[in-house]
């Protein structure tokens, strides 16, 4: 069980850092209310998870928009708005 959670670690930590450099990630709690860019780690059972981002009113709005893309096997986790 550990040796999972090694690799989902490492994978989610591994993507954070290939897509870091290709733009900027505003994560503060206050960028969580504002409207545009958000950006997801989504988390997947049963196929790979990946990096996706969404336009909203605000994170939980993008978030909704994405979760209902993705369907019933993933859930998008917010990393940050795009600056």
């Amino acid at each position: 069980m550990k040796k999972v959670f090694s690799v989902l670690g490492m994978a989610a930590g591994f993507s954070m850092l290939t897509t870091a450099g290709a733009f900027a990630l505003d994560s503060s709690y206050e960028s969580m209310s504002k409207s545009g860019t958000h950006q997801f780690y989504v988390w997947c059972t049963g196929k790979d998870d990946y990096v996706e981002s969404s336009e909203g009113s605000d994170a939980k709005d993008a978030q909704a928009k994405l979760a209902a893309k993705a369907g019933n096997n993933c859930w998008p986790v917010w990393q940050g708005m795009v600056n």
